[in-house]
């Protein structure tokens, strides 16, 4: 069974093995090490019965708002229900931390995220033109959580 926990310095490693296995611009296990202790941001990972990193999700808290960085899972783990599990952990912390709503970028080409997101309630926001290598739209996503718990639920 999967339990998601507070990300530590101690899951840089792994955390950054899946950014590289599954993000063009993969942020370093430095920079990984830096978000897990970075004030104003919530880092939680998916942690296997093995007690290693299946997924993880960050996002900053801005202005009110969950700007999200990244939410990925291992590649051997995608299929399993992980993702969602993260997202629901995700929408729930923001009500928690009283945040009016979540926005994030996915590329306009990955069908398997925006479903993900999709069914979460997020909505299209905008596109940022050639936001990816200059090269590929991004798609923005909001999704409302109201501070008060009052999110869609999986």
């Amino acid at each position: 069974m999967t339990r998601i926990v507070d990300m530590t310095k101690a899951h840089a490693k792994e955390v950054a093995e899946i950014e590289r296995t599954s993000f063009a611009e993969p942020w370093s296990e430095k920079q990984i090490e830096e978000l897990a202790e970075k004030f104003g941001a919530v880092a939680r990972v998916a942690i296997g019965d093995d007690g290693s990193v299946e997924g993880y999700y960050s996002y900053y808290v801005v202005c009110g708002d969950g700007y999200v960085n990244n939410i990925a899972v291992r590649e051997d783990r995608r299929g399993n229900g992980i993702g969602k599990e993260l997202m629901r952990d995700m929408t729930y912390t923001a009500s928690l931390n009283s945040l009016e709503g979540l926005t994030l970028e996915v590329r306009a080409s990955n069908a398997p995220a925006r479903g993900l997101y999709e069914s979460f309630g997020f909505e299209v926001g905008g596109v940022r033109k050639r936001f990816y290598q200059n090269t590929e739209d991004a798609i923005i996503y909001w999704l409302n959580v109201g501070g008060n718990g009052d999110f869609k639920s999986q």
